[in-house]
C-alpha cells in the first residue's frame, strides 16, 4: 500500500508563539509524505504573514491569508479547501504533535476500511502548568460508535486536532456552531462512516487564556441556539436516554434558567415539551438544592420517568 499523501492543515489566527511550536513539531516528523496548509485569519494583524515569509521550513508550505477574518469553524473548512491531500489532519495552531512519530502512528492505522482516525491525547494546562494524558478504552470507543449522541453528555473524543480523516468525507463542520462544532461532527461521522481510534496520546492539545470556547462556556446567549440547532437535527432521540437527558438537565441548571421566558430570550424556536418539563421541575427547587448531587440525580429521575411516561 503506497503511503498517504496528507495535508495537515493550520487555521492560524495572531498566535505566532504557538504557531512556531506546532512548525518545529512538524519538521521533526519521520513521516515525510506531507504538505502543510495555513490560512491565516488574523485580520489586519500581520504577525503571521511575517513569520512565515521570514522562515525556510523542511517541509511544503501553502500559505493563505484570508481578505477578511471568517472566525471559527469557517477558517478551518478555509484549509480544507486548498488541501491536496488524500486525508486531512487538522491541527489547531497552539497545539502540537506529542513526539516526531506521531504522524507516522496515524498514517500507520490506514486501511481500505477506515475513514477517519482518532488519537488519544494530552493536555497541557498552560494556565495551571499541568499535563494529562486523556485516553479512552476500547469499551468507551465502541460505546461512542453504538449510541454517538451520547457525546452531548460528554465528549469523550477531544478537540479536532485528534482527527485524520478522508479528504473525501462529505460530511462537515456546520458552520453555525463554535461551542459544540467539534463533537456534533463527530455523531455525523460515526452515523455515516466508518471510524477507528488509537489507544494512546498522539498529540498535545494547549489549554489556554485566548481559546474561544473560553467565550461559550454558561453563555446562554452561545450555548442554547446551538443546542437548538442539534434539536434541530436529531429530536426528541436527545431526551429518550437517561444520560442524555441527564445532560439536559444539568444544562438547563448550570444556565440557571427558572422559566420558559428567560429560555425563550436565546432563541426563536419553539421550546420542546422535554426542555418545559426540565425546566418546570427545576423551577420547584432552589439553585442551591439542585447543585447537590444526590437531590439532583433523583429529581431528575422523577423529570425523566414523567417525561418518557407522558412525551413518548
Amino acid at each position: 500500500m503506497s503511503k498517504p499523501f496528507i495535508s495537515i492543515c493550520i487555521p492560524a489566527y495572531k498566535r505566532v508563539g504557538y504557531l512556531k511550536r506546532l512548525f518545529e513539531s512538524i519538521s521533526i516528523q519521520t513521516y515525510k509524505n506531507f504538505e502543510v496548509v495555513v490560512t491565516d485569519d488574523s485580520g489586519n494583524d500581520n504577525t503571521v504573514e511575517n513569520f512565515i515569509n521570514s522562515n525556510v521550513f523542511n517541509f511544503k508550505l501553502v500559505y493563505i491569508k484570508n481578505p477578511s477574518a471568517l472566525g471559527s469553524p469557517l477558517n478551518w473548512l478555509a484549509s480544507f479547501k486548498h488541501a491536496q491531500g488524500d486525508w486531512i489532519k487538522i491541527m489547531h495552531d497552539d497545539d502540537y504533535f506529542i513526539t516526531e512519530f506521531s504522524l507516522g502512528l496515524f498514517t500507520n492505522e490506514i486501511d481500505s476500511k477506515v475513514d477517519c482516525l482518532f488519537s488519544g491525547y494530552r493536555i497541557e494546562d498552560e494556565v495551571n502548568k499541568s499535563k494529562k494524558d486523556m485516553v479512552i478504552t476500547k469499551f468507551a470507543f465502541n460505546s461512542f460508535l453504538n449510541k454517538p449522541l451520547r457525546l452531548f453528555a460528554k465528549n469523550t473524543i477531544g478537540p479536532p486536532s485528534v482527527m485524520l480523516f478522508k479528504r473525501a468525507i462529505t460530511e462537515t463542520f456546520d458552520t453555525r456552531l463554535k461551542w459544540i462544532v467539534d463533537w456534533e461532527f463527530y455523531i455525523s461521522l460515526a452515523l455515516k462512516y466508518n471510524l477507528k481510534y488509537i489507544h494512546k496520546p498522539l498529540v498535545v492539545v494547549s489549554y489556554n487564556d485566548s481559546q474561544i470556547t473560553n467565550s461559550c462556556a454558561l453563555n446562554p446567549m452561545v450555548e442554547i441556539p446551538e443546542i437548538m440547532i442539534l434539536y434541530s437535527k436529531y429530536g426528541d432521540l436527545l431526551f429518550k436516554d437517561i444520560i442524555l437527558f441527564d445532560a439536559w438537565w444539568r444544562l438547563i441548571r448550570n444556565l440557571k434558567i427558572k422559566d420558559f421566558e428567560t429560555f425563550s430570550l436565546y432563541t426563536t424556536t419553539p421550546i420542546p415539551k422535554s426542555i418545559m418539563n426540565i425546566i418546570s421541575f427545576q423551577s420547584i427547587l432552589s439553585y442551591r438544592l439542585l447543585k447537590i448531587g444526590v437531590i439532583s440525580k433523583l429529581y431528575m429521575s422523577c423529570c425523566y420517568i414523567y417525561n418518557r411516561l407522558f412525551n413518548f
